[in-house]
């Protein structure tokens, strides 16, 4: 008899491979793993607020997964800034092995439980760093340094951009995870953008499988070295 967690498993590869990604049986198993602990938890932490695993499946792990046509899978150093509940930081690890990744946030309870749950699945490619992202960024081991910077926070675009692109090296991308519309935060963005030496490189629009909701990723290059005064405090951030 197949068990509930067979059936979201198969219900996982298949939207999977409605949306041309492809996992193999371990990762599969480790996802669906994934989500169960974090809904059990979830009762205890609100870690989300999906909390039915067919809405889990496409909206946190399928959605987390659509950047890989967009990413290296080998050797990247890439941090997830903002992760939360761990997205898109944790499937994004249980897919890309070789690759390292960074998942900080600035909730020290939410990111403890993360981390003693991807330890209990043996995920080992994942550091967890508490912190600010507009103090962390200006710490030496991580400003200029990643190849890529990944968020699925709801900020608007234009704080993400300062908060995000001082992590990454020159040559490297900042890819937001934005829902649609999109063009007014865009046009937002254009003088930070250009200040902080970023430059747009694509606007990838996609259909979550199931909903067919709206989606985009927001790709940035990063052309030369953040300036030293950047990000600012984020009370100076908000405030435009």
């Amino acid at each position: 008899m197949i068990t509930q967690s067979e059936k979201y498993q198969i219900f996982l590869k298949e939207q999977a491979q409605n949306f041309e990604i492809e996992l193999d049986d371990n990762q599969i198993e480790k996802l669906i793993e994934y989500m169960h602990l974090i809904l059990q938890i979830n009762k205890q932490i609100n870690l989300t607020r999906i909390t039915n695993p067919k809405e889990f499946v496409e909206k946190h792990i399928i959605d987390s997964l659509a950047i890989l046509p967009f990413i290296k899978r080998e050797e990247q150093n890439i941090i997830d800034i903002g992760t939360g509940g761990g997205f898109p930081g944790v499937p994004l690890a249980i897919v890309c092995p070789k690759n390292k990744f960074v998942l900080l946030d600035a909730t020290a309870k939410k990111l403890k439980v993360i981390e003693r749950i991807t330890k209990e699945l043996n995920i080992n490619n994942i550091t967890f760093v508490h912190a600010r992202a507009e103090i962390a960024s200006h710490y030496p081991a991580y400003r200029d340094h990643f190849d890529y910077a990944v968020s699925r926070a709801v900020a608007q675009l234009k704080i993400l951009i300062e908060l995000c692109l001082p992590f990454v090296k020159v040559g490297g991308e900042f890819i937001a995870y934005k829902s649609d519309p999109y063009n007014n935060e865009l046009a937002l963005s254009e003088e930070i953008l250009k200040e902080l030496n970023g430059e747009l490189i694509t606007v990838n629009e996609y259909r979550l499988p199931i909903t067919s909701s709206s989606r985009v990723l927001i790709d940035i290059a990063k052309k030369n070295k953040t300036p030293k005064k950047y990000p600012r405090k984020f009370s100076e951030i908000k405030n435009g």
